[in-house]
Formats: structure tokens, C-alpha cells, sequence
């Protein structure tokens, strides 16, 4: 267990050796050791510790390539053929570049889940404190954090525990990505063997969001008796007002539950989710549904039945300011990895961001705080669902068939 941040302060100290006065000392981090288990020979690896057993790996079972690009257009030298035995102008080969993509490709994975990772732990410590306690399960799980043990070589007990391995999985990114560069790495072995590196570090980064979420929320945990949830848009109640959220991250969507739950309003909202933050919120909350995957979205929006739309950061589609606008559903975007060009009401009264958004002067804002999204979120989407009643008029089983055969 990491302990940060560790300052004394001491007036006035005398001894035999010497006196102090106004004396202040500061440590970056205490170390307190609470696991029984030996640590193994290769905590925190960097980008070369495990290399040579990646290399027996990749030698026995070697990458089968299916060039997507014949180019690489990586830099300013090119663009550069490199088609059958060519080279670039940097000397690259078309297999180093092949599995170049795959380390962007991975790198920028790694770095999405741990940068989400960074912001949902940064903050539930500000909400519930880094001494949270880590608890998935208690006693009915032997190994909390799998991925953070083996790697870190860690046992986390509170949620400021998480911090040391997420740093560690930040630095790494950086490196991988540095890997890239033009004039870098240049044989296709080492590419892949770091492709290895980031995905074990995106599990690690994956793993710390999900222990912090589960511990703080208090999401279920080990319990096989854990409710059932609907799923598809069958289960929608259309005659209500309908808030879809779209993403990765719960605090906003934890938001909205929270609202409505505070104001007596559970029964009369409909709550739905696309994609990560489907499956998140409906472990916050069995009321919540999952309408489907990232390849739902465009169908589910068209549909009408979305009378607002949270969107927070990744699975997202690019379009959907210009899709909610076609149905007159205003778009609150909650993360600042996804911004839309929308302006920043943050720190604006939340009853002046709903009269905005119900008088449509305005049809969107980015809104960066979970608890003031819920409050606009649900009093917005009660009075903008009386205005959007013919967008939600969806056909019958038999209309849809009358339909289908003209």
C-alpha cells in the first residue's frame, strides 16, 4: 500500500546533536507492505524486460500480415510505396510498418482505457476519498486485482492505492508511443514484442477503473443474485420522457440516477444506455437499460425515441450532434476528450442551461461536472419531451409489415 503526500511539520525540535525551528519535511510516498506473498522477479516491467520471452513467442508463432495500405504516410518525407521489396525514405520495410499501425493501433486503446482510468479515480477520491477502501467482494474474492498484482506487483486496499499503478501505466504509454517515430524502431519483432507491452498495460489500466468504480459505487459485487436488466429497445417506455447515455464513463450517467432518485422521479424517467456506459449504469441501477452496442446508435437516434442525449468519451459516433438535431434532442457532452465545439456551461446556474436547452436558444452544451449534468439532464428532458411528442411516434408490428411490402 502507497501512501502519498506525507508532510511533517515541527515547530521547534531540541536534542543533543542539534535544533530545529519552523522545520518542514515532505516525502513524495511511504510504502507500507501488507502482502505476505513474495514479490516476482519482474515488477513494473518497462518496454524491453519481458523482450526475449515476446521474441520465442513471436519466432514460433509468427504474425500473418494482411496489408490494409500499401502507403505509409506517417510523416513529411512521405508518402512512400512500399509495395513488394520497397522501402521508405526513413528505410522502413512493409512488415515493420504493419506492425507500426498495430502499436498505434494498441497504443492509442491503452491510452483511451487508462486515460479514462485517471479520470474516474481522480474523481472518486475527490468525492469519497483516498482512503476509500477497495472492496469487490470481500472474502468471497481471493485476488482483487489480478492484472495489478501480476504486473505491479501490488495489493490495493484503498482507492489511493490505485494511484502508483496508474502512473506506472501512463509512463508506459508514453514510451510506446514514442516507439512510433519516425526514424525509431524499425524492425517488426520489436514492434510486435511492444504491442505485447501495451496490451498488458491496457488490462492493467481496464482493471483499475473497474476495481475504483465497483468500491465507491457500490456496484455488485460477487453476488450471484445480482438483478436482471432489460435490454433493447422493446423495453423502452416511449410514453415517457427518454434520456439516452452514450460511452465509457458512469459518474455522469450515476448523476442522473442520483437526481432522480432524489427527487421522487425513478418512475417517471426512462434512463437508457449504448455501449460501456449501458452496462456500467445498469450496475449502478437495475432500473436503467441497455439499448444495444456502438452499432445500435444511429438506428436508436433516428428512431425518435431519445428526447436528450449524454454523450461522455469513446464508442461515439462523430455525427451525433448533426443526427440529434434532425430530431430536435439536445446533446449535453460531459467529458473533455469529447467536447463537439460545444460551449462550456459548467460553471452557468443549471436553471439557466435548462431554459436554454427548452426554449432551444440552445441545443447543446459541454457540462465537465457529474452531479450538475444529473440536475440539467432530468428537469431539461421532463419539459423537452412534452415539445417532442410526433418524433416519438414509432409504427406497429403491423404497419412496419404493410410497409415492408410496398
Amino acid at each position: 500500500m502507497v501512501k502519498k503526500g506525507v508532510a511533517i511539520k515541527i515547530g521547534e525540535l531540541h536534542s543533543d546533536i542539534a535544533s530545529f525551528r519552523d522545520l518542514n519535511i515532505t516525502v513524495g510516498a511511504v510504502t507500507e507492505e501488507r502482502w505476505d506473498e513474495p514479490v516476482g522477479p519482474t515488477p513494473y516491467p518497462s518496454l524491453t524486460t519481458l523482450r526475449s520471452w515476446d521474441h520465442i513467442l513471436l519466432n514460433h508463432y509468427k504474425p500473418f500480415y494482411l496489408p490494409f495500405c500499401d502507403l505509409c504516410c506517417l510523416c513529411t518525407f512521405g508518402k512512400c510505396d512500399l509495395t513488394g521489396n520497397k522501402r521508405g525514405a526513413c528505410g522502413i520495410d512493409m512488415a515493420a510498418q504493419q506492425s507500426r499501425i498495430v502499436l498505434l493501433a494498441t497504443s492509442i486503446g491503452a491510452a483511451t482505457h487508462i486515460g479514462h482510468a485517471r479520470e474516474l479515480v481522480e474523481h472518486l477520491i475527490a468525492e469519497f476519498g483516498r482512503d476509500h477502501p477497495v472492496d469487490i467482494g470481500g472474502n468471497a474474492v481471493e485476488v482483487e486485482a489480478p492484472h495489478m498484482r501480476l504486473v505491479c506487483g501490488i495489493k490495493p486496499e484503498k482507492l489511493g492505492d490505485l494511484d502508483e499503478a496508474l502512473e506506472y501505466c501512463e509512463k508506459q504509454v508514453t514510451q510506446l508511443l514514442a516507439v512510433t517515430h519516425t526514424g525509431q524502431e524499425g524492425s517488426w519483432l520489436d514492434f510486435e514484442s511492444k504491442v505485447f507491452h501495451a496490451g498488458m498495460i491496457d488490462h492493467v489500466g481496464m482493471e483499475i477503473a473497474d476495481l475504483a468504480q465497483i468500491s465507491a459505487y457500490a456496484m455488485p459485487k460477487a453476488d450471484p443474485e445480482s438483478p436482471l436488466v432489460d435490454v433493447g429497445m422493446g423495453t423502452v417506455d416511449i410514453k415517457k420522457p427518454v434520456i439516452l447515455v452514450i460511452g465509457h464513463n458512469v459518474p455522469p450517467a450515476a448523476g442522473i440516477i442520483d437526481y432522480m432518485g432524489d427527487n421522487d422521479l425513478e418512475m417517471k424517467v426512462e434512463v437508457t444506455g449504448i455501449c460501456c456506459t449501458a452496462i456500467d449504469m445498469t450496475r449502478y441501477s437495475s432500473r436503467a437499460k441497455i439499448i444495444g452496442p456502438i452499432s445500435w446508435q444511429l438506428r436508436y437516434i433516428r428512431s425518435g425515441v431519445p428526447d436528450l442525449i449524454v454523450i461522455d468519451e469513446q464508442c461515439i459516433r462523430c455525427d451525433t450532434l448533426i443526427e440529434a438535431a434532425k430530431i430536435q434532442a439536445p446533446v449535453i457532452a460531459t467529458s473533455e476528450k469529447n467536447c463537439c465545439s460545444l460551449p462550456d456551461r459548467t460553471c452557468d446556474p443549471p436553471d439557466e442551461i435548462v431554459a436554454d436547452f427548452v426554449s432551444g436558444r440552445a441545443s447543446g452544451a459541454l457540462i465537465l461536472d457529474p452531479r450538475k449534468v444529473g440536475e440539467v439532464a432530468v428537469r431539461t428532458v421532463i419539459e423537452v419531451a412534452k415539445k417532442r411528442k410526433k418524433f416519438k411516434n414509432l409504427p406497429s408490428a403491423d404497419e412496419i409489415v404493410k410497409m415492408a411490402k410496398k
